[in-house]
């Protein structure tokens, strides 16, 4: 069965301030639609409009690197709308992303499955 190298993430959260979420959600996606290697970049609010699920997707450990630059000139002002409770990383992470993301709640290395 066929695999891939793709990286991906989640986060969790709550809104604390909507007008900077959305500033940071505006500018954080802008950047990362123009990234290589960036394949799925989605933001999700539930029913009670304030707590929020992010799903990324990158190629590969190099783009999931690359992606950090981008979100480093983002991250205060994101931290400012919103609370990050969880940050999960699925996929072959390698040393230097692993290095990079230490903050993560938790590093998934993928176990079994397929892609087709």
């Amino acid at each position: 069965m066929k695999l891939n190298k793709n990286i991906a993430w989640t986060v969790d959260g709550k809104i604390i301030n909507k007008a900077k979420y959305n500033e940071a959600m505006e500018k954080i996606t802008t950047a990362t639609f123009n990234e290589e290697g960036s394949l799925n970049h989605e933001w999700y609010v539930a029913e009670n409009q304030e707590t929020i699920h992010i799903y990324e997707r990158y190629q590969d450990s190099d783009a999931a690197l690359a992606h950090l630059t981008v979100w480093s000139q983002f991250a205060a002002l994101f931290l400012e709308g919103a609370t990050m409770d969880s940050f999960n990383v699925y996929g072959d992470v390698t040393p230097e992303l692993k290095n990079a993301v230490a903050g993560a709640t938790s590093i998934m290395s993928r176990y079994g499955g397929f892609v087709k």
